[in-house]
């Protein structure tokens, strides 16, 4: 199968679901695809046109693109509105629109005069570089001229790419898989892909060494400064001699704090970039944080990781995680550093001067860590205990809650204790309050459904379908439907936050029994607070592993105010964490 256009393969990739059949559709693309161009079409496949930690924004609203499909089409604007209040997407709309102006020719024939890959893309620089003065009047000419050259498939898509609507229903690892399908002899090599996407982030990147140098090279590739590294992760467990026993009878238990998780990096120039989890560049919010570390960081060049928490050092207290959420605003930035002053507690540091770190074990990473910070009142290192008796894990436990944090990261210290960008495997394991006793377990789940509210919450969402992601098939698995917790204030805000995601039918990668009054496609995510798990014909997380005709579900589930926008829709728990603290809770005695 051969595709003469990107958004031919678009339309056949949207048209199928299983996993394979997308996988094999994506790598006929890239096999067709020249070695030049295909970093390029990664990223198009990722519904992006350079690495998303390179925050290219288009600064496209809605509104001007409509103005742009009225321009190519010699429509007026409120005709293209109502279009798309109709189809319910502005991509269909101008497909219409541009198909009835054409005299209904539906794709451009392999005409030569088309729209090119690197027309296009270059041209969306171009917008998303202009500024200033007259910047929206060269934005709407610049998408109307591509309009008015796209074919009306071509513009369907193009609208939604511009428009973040480009929902294929693939994840990278989908994207992965055919990349290795067809440039390193079969999926067998999709794990060195993988980790040379998780040590960059570039998706792009790992696709031009692939097919210049091939899967040695992937291989071969380090982290460095300017790239982020995909954040390693925990899994969790509530007892202290399983989570000895799991990381080899000792282990170096930190404190987990109650932040925002940054990345740290600095370059040769002497520039300092803070990225999030989701790679946002955060710097302009914490101006004060890369302050301490343009003075307190040692290295010329480094990746350093930690957590940035209100904090009061006069007083040595750690504050509540919903103020430093606070400090995210994106105006005002002078006044929040006053009035919500944040410290930066470091935990990891994965390179240093030409050294990658990610494969060194924890002792010598925490070592060199300290070498290369100069401790102050708002630059610190986590605290970390080591540890070999249940019974010392569980005081540094108690002690980490009396000191205000979450709980604790325990970490092995053995000669395998690498650093695992990307994994959420069995050398951290996290400890927390929350999930001490059978009926209190705080998880973080992804909105993919909204129910109308009835009553006294008429004309506002009266409760959100959740899921837990499970990674093995790129999808999220609904677990609960949650309407508890929220305050009028959240409820008036709820609609403006989804209305990005909103989707017209299930989006592919949820799986779900229910029917929500809306589909919102997984990225806003949420702490939920349950009184446990229970089993449930209706819900889907965690079915396969159960095997008993019914998955997971939460009981008496309520939203604890935390918005987790720090947090990836693929950040949130996972259905094997599900599946463990269930399984966890039926081994524990009862009253335990």
């Amino acid at each position: 199968m051969r595709y003469q256009t990107i958004a031919e393969a678009y339309r056949d990739l949207e048209q199928v679901t299983g996993r394979l059949a997308l996988t094999d559709r994506l790598a006929a693309l890239l096999a067709g695809t020249p070695a030049g161009l295909l970093p390029v079409v990664c990223y198009l496949c990722q519904g992006l046109i350079a690495p998303e930690f390179a925050g290219v924004d288009l600064g496209l609203a809605e509104k001007l693109a409509v103005r742009a499909v009225a321009t190519a089409t010699g429509t007026d604007p409120e005709q293209v509105t109502a279009l798309v209040r109709e189809t319910g997407d502005l991509g269909q709309a101008a497909e219409q629109l541009l198909a009835a102006a054409t005299g209904g020719r539906a794709d451009t024939g392999g005409r030569a005069d088309g729209l090119t890959v690197t027309g296009v893309v270059d041209t969306l620089h171009r917008i998303a570089g202009a500024e200033g003065q007259g910047s929206q009047g060269r934005k709407l000419e610049l998408l109307a001229g591509l309009l008015a050259w796209a074919s009306p498939l071509e513009a369907r898509y193009l609208l939604r790419l511009v428009t973040k609507g480009l929902r294929l229903g693939i994840g990278t690892p989908t994207i992965l898989d055919a990349l290795a399908q067809v440039y390193a002899g079969g999926r067998g090599a999709r794990p060195v892909l993988e980790r040379g996407y998780n040590i960059c982030c570039d998706l792009g990147r790992v696709a031009a060494v692939l097919v210049q140098e091939g899967p040695a090279a992937v291989e071969r590739l380090q982290v460095r400064p300017g790239s982020p590294v995909r954040a390693m992760l925990a899994q969790r467990l509530a007892d202290a001699p399983e989570i000895l026993a799991k990381l080899g009878g000792e282990c170096a238990a930190e404190y987990k704090y109650d932040g925002v998780r940054v990345q740290a990096h600095r370059t040769a120039d002497g520039a300092i970039e803070l990225f999030t989890r989701r790679l946002e560049r955060v710097s302009a919010q914490f101006p004060d944080v890369v302050e301490s570390l343009a003075a307190g960081l040692g290295p010329r060049e480094a990746i350093l990781e930690g957590e940035v928490v209100a904090y009061d050092a006069a007083a040595g207290e750690l504050r509540p995680f919903g103020e430093v959420m606070f400090r995210r605003r994106k105006h005002g930035i002078d006044q929040a550093v006053r009035d919500v002053p944040v410290g930066l507690f470091c935990f990891e540091l994965l390179y240093a001067d030409g050294v990658d770190l990610t494969m060194r074990p924890y002792p010598e990473r925490r070592a060199a860590l300290a070498e290369a910070v100069t401790v102050t009142d708002r630059l610190r290192l986590t605290t970390a205990i080591e540890v070999a008796e249940p019974a010392a894990l569980e005081a540094a436990f108690e002690q980490a809650v009396t000191d205000g944090c979450e709980g604790l990261v325990c970490k092995a210290v053995g000669p395998g204790a690498v650093y695992q960008a990307g994994a959420r495997g069995w050398l951290w394991i996290k400890l927390k309050r929350d999930y001490r006793t059978e009926l209190s377990d705080t998880v973080d789940l992804a909105v993919v459904g909204a129910f109308a509210g009835r009553g006294r919450r008429a004309g506002v969402y009266g409760a959100l379908l959740l899921a837990a992601y499970d990674p093995a098939a790129e999808k999220f698995r609904a677990v609960t439907k949650c309407g508890a917790g929220f305050s009028d204030a959240d409820l008036a805000a709820l609609p403006a936050r989804l209305a990005p995601l909103a989707a017209p039918h299930r989006p592919a990668r949820v799986d779900a029994r229910q029917e929500p009054d809306v589909w919102f496609e997984p990225g806003l995510v949420l702490e939920i607070l349950s009184a446990e798990l229970t089993l449930s014909p209706n819900y889907t997380a965690g079915w396969d592993q159960i095997k008993e005709d019914r998955g997971l579900a939460m009981r008496f589930p309520r939203f604890t105010g935390r918005w987790r926008d720090d947090k990836a829709p693929e950040d949130a728990t996972t259905t094997d964490e599900l599946v463990g603290l269930y399984r966890g809770a039926q081994r524990a005695p009862a009253g335990s």
